[in-house]
């Protein structure tokens, strides 16, 4: 619902309104929180890790600033090498932190478990591709194709309503189907998707179009969203489970946070690149020429391409469409790209990890892959029921 009152409030000409709802929303939460939610909390107790929690969101902002900036600004400027540079040797610092911290946020040795290590990974690349066609969509449709806010909404009810539609579904069959062909299935969906959006026209306005590639990016999504969570969780002893949720939630939020960063830079990089090129190839008046270089020089193709009839640039308005066509055509293969490495790492990754041995150390779990949890070995000489 959130695209459409978005799309909503922007035809009615206030869209700071589509905030107050989410203002309303957050409210409303909070309470409910209050009232219903239980607080759950280590047997063995939690200090904070200051150090830990530092580092890692300096370094997250720093690496997330040079990737955001770098396609601006450019990957050389000072700026942008700074940022990514110290963002690494903070993320560096934070996985030494961690490694020595008595109660660390984050316990890396979660990682010596092949289907948390699987999983954890399929979470950021699987995500970035998800939200990275939600971005190159709206994109697609709003700036380059300037439709109205409500059409530019509604293939955002194909792409995020399965998940929501199919909850009881995927609860249900994560109990009968191994989590890991769940997720190979849901991101190979996601992959054929993006695909299809790739070979979209750029001067077909029509939505009919998007129904099928949406659709499938939107099954899919549904498939892995629970299920990379059942992995994670249902691979970890019972009192790392909270610590398991919070970084599946992390990764992908990373992920979420890089799929448009990641598409942006190389759509308006390849359209940029494409315009300078058909400019310098078409005859345009003198005149129309130099301005759309000085346009696109300052805003990118975008600019040229908003450009009312009539404005000096405006003539060069094809060619700013088409390179941006271009441009974002490359984003969804590269998502496309994301999607498919995500399903060949859970496929292959997970391969020996059963439905009931999610661990892979012969030790059953006694709770189905939707919960957390795992059969402790007994030890020698316990009774047996």
């Amino acid at each position: 619902m959130s695209p459409l009152l978005g799309g909503m409030f922007a035809r009615i000409g206030t869209w700071r309104g589509s905030f107050w709802v989410l203002v309303g929303l957050a409210l409303i939460s909070m309470v409910l929180t209050v009232a219903v939610a239980t607080e759950s909390k280590a047997p063995e107790g939690r200090k904070f890790d200051v150090a830990g929690q530092v580092t890692f969101a300096l370094g997250l902002i720093l690496v997330l600033y040079g990737a955001v900036e770098g396609p601006e600004s450019g990957w050389t400027t000072l700026p942008v090498i700074l940022s990514l540079a110290f963002g690494a040797m903070v993320l560096a610092a934070f996985v030494v932190v961690e490694l020595g911290a008595e109660s660390p946020i984050f316990d890396l040795r979660l990682f010596r478990n092949r289907a948390f290590s699987v999983s954890s990974a399929a979470a950021v690349i699987g995500m970035l591709a998800f939200l990275g066609a939600c971005f190159a969509t709206s994109m697609w449709l709003g700036p380059v194709q300037h439709q109205d806010p409500i059409r530019v909404a509604l293939p955002f009810l194909l792409l995020q309503g399965p998940a929501f539609l199919l909850i009881p579904v995927v609860s249900r069959l994560l109990h009968r189907v191994a989590p890991s062909w769940l997720l190979s299935s849901g991101f190979a969906l996601m992959a054929v998707g993006c695909l299809l959006c790739a070979r979209l026209d750029v001067t077909n306005p029509r939505l009919g179009a998007f129904v099928a590639p949406t659709l499938l990016i939107g099954l899919g999504f549904a498939l892995t969203i629970s299920s990379v969570t059942a992995v994670a969780l249902s691979s970890v002893p019972p009192h790392l489970a909270g610590m398991a949720s919070a970084t599946t939630n992390m990764l992908r939020d990373l992920g979420f946070t890089l799929g448009p960063v990641v598409v942006g830079a190389v759509a308006l990089s390849g359209a940029g690149s494409a315009f300078a090129t058909n400019l310098s190839s078409t005859v345009l008046p003198a005149a129309e020429t130099a301005a759309a270089r000085e346009i696109a020089a300052a805003g990118g193709p975008i600019a040229v391409n908003s450009l009312p009839q009539g404005a000096p640039g405006s003539a060069a308005h094809g060619l700013a469409l088409d390179a941006l066509g271009s441009g974002f055509s490359s984003a969804f293969l590269v998502c496309a790209a994301a999607a498919a490495v995500a399903a060949a790492l859970t496929a292959i990754g997970m391969i020996g990890l059963h439905k009931d041995d999610p661990v892979g150390d012969g030790v059953p779990s006694p709770v189905s892959p939707g919960h957390s949890g795992r059969t402790v070995k007994p030890a020698a000489g316990a009774a047996r029921p």
